[in-house]
């Protein structure tokens, strides 16, 4: 690829792996946002102050459009399909490829008419779309694309980067568990905090880090604190790449207690670093455990299943043993930051020829 423009969040950590490794491979990349970034060697451009909200998308249709016809890039690739996805479909730039990222797909377009129609809009002009994790695909196709021309292209792991801790961990008490979803209401991190107030009741003692931001982050605090586990939670917020690795592979339990979920890449960066997964029992988690063999799964939102999850996992060395080689094998074989851009680069081939470009 000799030039590849972005249409995509720039501040999101997902557009700057796929800017930064074509950077890398060569290619003049481009990203169009409405939030500022600086990736070097990569030139990101304003599409406008995003205080419009949905509607500084339809208003800055004619800018894309103008910055498209001044860098003519080969691809086009816009990410989230409802805002970033749509203005590039509506600015009729070719070749494009759309990505789904979660919940653009699987819940937007069942809350509202027009978010459904902006959905649609976007998949069905893209000439390539792509999903994060294979159950989405269905849903795409819901909004008018055969499913056979949808494909799942996860973001990936870095498996160089998150691996298991050397020498192996000690099976020291209290446990660490750690949980690293934002505080935001579909990552529901207060059922976590409900079960650790249930496990302490019943004796077991934890050390728990919660890596995160968001929305909910001082209701979180409020309530770890009146459950009497303030001694115990450390509240972390954002960390960077190195430090996230050192805290996944210091613990011994991973938790994810989101509702609703697209690609899961904290939990394949999780398997990586062969910490124990315990997740909500729905598709986007249900693709990578099995309950019992390589983690175990709770339905989502209650909080006494969670714990006794927990509880199972602390208290069975075996189980926590066996899943550790077979998690890292799975992310290896599946979720490779390497394989999942060789896949990406074919889907930018593909949206290059069905767009009528040689």
């Amino acid at each position: 690829m000799k030039r590849i423009l972005y249409v995509s969040d720039a501040a999101s950590v997902h557009t700057r792996r796929w800017a930064e490794y074509f950077r890398d491979q060569g290619a003049e990349v481009h990203v169009a946002s409405f939030r500022p970034a600086q990736i070097d060697g990569v030139e990101v451009h304003l599409l406008g102050s995003g205080r419009w909200g949905r509607l500084g998308y339809f208003l800055a249709i004619p800018r894309l459009r103008a910055l498209a016809r001044s860098l003519r890039p080969e691809v086009v690739h816009a990410q989230y399909v409802t805002s970033y996805g749509f203005l590039a479909a509506a600015a009729g730039l070719r070749p494009l490829v759309v990505t789904a990222w979660g919940t653009d797909v699987l819940i937007s377009p069942r809350e509202s008419t027009l978010l459904r129609w902006l959905a649609s809009f976007a998949v069905r002009r893209a000439d390539a779309v792509t999903t994060v994790a294979q159950h989405m695909n269905a849903a795409v196709a819901a909004l008018g694309v055969p499913i056979d021309a949808v494909s799942a292209v996860p973001f990936g792991v870095d498996t160089q980067h998150f691996v298991p801790p050397s020498p192996a961990r000690t099976e020291a008490s209290p446990l660490r568990l750690i949980c690293t979803r934002n505080f935001g209401p579909v990552y529901s991190v207060h059922t976590l905090v409900e079960a650790l107030q249930l496990l302490r009741k019943r004796g077991l003692a934890l050390q728990v880090d919660l890596v995160g931001e968001g929305p909910l982050r001082s209701e979180l605090q409020s309530q770890v604190v009146r459950a009497g586990l303030d001694a115990s939670v450390t509240f972390w917020g954002h960390v960077d790449h190195a430090q996230l690795a050192q805290l996944l592979a210091a613990a011994h339990l991973f938790v994810t207690p989101a509702l609703s979920d697209g690609n899961n890449v904290s939990l394949n960066e999780a398997m990586a670093c062969s910490c124990f997964p315990i997740a909500t029992d729905i598709p986007a988690n249900s693709q990578w455990i099995e309950p019992g063999v390589n983690g175990l799964l709770y339905p989502a939102g209650n909080a006494v299943c969670l714990a006794d999850a927990i509880e199972q996992a602390a208290r069975d060395v075996a189980l926590r043993q066996r899943a550790a080689a077979l998690n890292r094998h799975i992310v290896e074989n599946r979720a490779d930051w390497r394989v999942c851009v060789a896949r990406m680069e074919e889907t930018y081939r593909f949206a290059m020829v069905n767009a009528g470009q040689p």
